[in-house]
């Protein structure tokens, strides 16, 4: 016969599971937590956004964090998220005066400079609730390499950092942040996300169709053909049910008119990638788009043939604040012809253009919105 402490013990434990396991629906997500959906890329005015510095890294970063910040306005909070305090300092000192607000977060571990595939911020479920951060499963390579082991901490160490309004959970799923793009109706998902989780985390396409709809609250549009990198790559919500899809053949011809080898400059690992069956991949993003209901505008751009090299300008930041709408856009030195043909696709459709030079940036296959994440609008 068990000791009676012991026989409470277990009455405890069992009464104490009945109340917490109903909270969780078994795929790393609160149940019962008060979340809201997933943020919108393009609605609302910025409010909050986090970036990562790490000095072995300034000659990626420091030029985009500095023209970044300079263009933020009053009222903009960015949470740097640094090894140390001396990595903060650095940062302050590049940037220069600024009149966003530039705060540290201090994590004492090693990160890389690349924010936005760290978590996914879902709004808060309504007044008096936090924003809830919600990480991948797993990051890849976190095994062998310590920063990228270091970014798996970073949204528990936000969420401690800026105490009750903002908590973290970690999904069942894996996932970049970068491969979500979103307005206030839609997710677009890229197919990496399939590809990750069929067999591991889902047993069916339409499985992971579901989940993701449950946990970011929109609809989603699971893309069944795309270019095989981030979402904001090569496509951006812009509201009103539009999006700017890439145009590779369009920005050829606006970046290397007599293909005299220019766009091969700009991209000198393998050159510019003007071959058929990359065209059909944006192409089928912008039908995809189309039959999900969207205007779609194309906007050219170039990749590389390494797949991963892109001039692109649709991987930017929107801020809708006081009946303006303002686009920080990346540019590149060289590609002048492509940014002034990208700025005026984005004039167009009535956004006022505030430009960032990633050119230190994009041979590291990523640009402004991979640097950048939004916590809150």
């Amino acid at each position: 016969m068990r000791p009676l402490p012991v026989i409470l013990g277990v009455v405890l434990g069992l009464a104490a599971a009945a109340v917490v396991l109903p909270m969780f629906d078994g795929r790393g997500a609160p149940q019962g937590s008060r979340a809201g959906p997933v943020l919108s890329d393009c609605d609302g005015p910025l409010r909050e956004l986090v970036i990562h510095y790490v000095p072995a890294s300034a000659n990626i970063t420091a030029e985009v964090y500095r023209d970044l910040l300079r263009h933020l306005p009053d009222g903009v909070t960015v949470h740097a998220v640094c090894p140390d305090a001396a990595a903060f300092d650095d940062l302050r000192a590049r940037a220069g005066a600024v009149r966003c607000t530039l705060r540290p977060v201090v994590v004492g571990h090693p990160i890389t400079t690349w924010s936005r595939d760290r978590w996914l911020a879902l709004e808060p479920a309504g007044p008096g609730e936090p924003v809830v951060l919600l990480a991948p499963r797993g990051e890849d390579g976190a095994d062998a390499w310590p920063e990228r082991r270091g970014d798996e901490r970073v949204a528990d160490d936000l969420a401690a950092d800026l105490g009750t309004g903002v908590t973290a959970t970690r999904s069942e799923l894996y996932f970049d942040g970068g491969d979500f793009v979103a307005d206030t109706e839609t997710v677009f998902v890229t197919p990496a996300v399939l590809r990750r989780n069929l067999q591991r985390t889902v047993a069916t396409r339409e499985e992971l169709v579901e989940r993701l709809r449950a946990v970011l609250g929109r609809r989603v549009v699971l893309f069944d053909e795309a270019p095989d990198h981030h979402a904001g790559m090569f496509m951006m919500a812009t509201g009103d049910r539009t999006v700017l899809v890439g145009d590779p053949s369009a920005g050829l011809r606006v970046l290397d008119p007599g293909c005299d080898g220019a766009a091969d400059a700009l991209l000198p690992r393998e050159g510019a990638d003007a071959s058929a069956e990359t065209q059909a991949l944006f192409d089928a993003v912008a039908r995809q788009c189309a039959e999900a209901g969207y205007r779609v505008v194309r906007i050219p751009m170039v990749p590389g043939r390494d797949g991963r090299t892109y001039l692109t300008h649709v991987n930017a930041i929107l801020d809708r604040r006081d009946g303006r709408r303002v686009v920080t856009m990346p540019t590149f030195r060289g590609a002048e012809a492509l940014n002034d043909a990208a700025e005026r696709t984005w004039r167009d459709l009535g956004w006022d253009v505030r430009r960032v030079d990633c050119t230190a940036c994009y041979p590291h296959f990523g640009s402004l919105r991979c640097l950048v994440n939004v916590l809150s609008r």
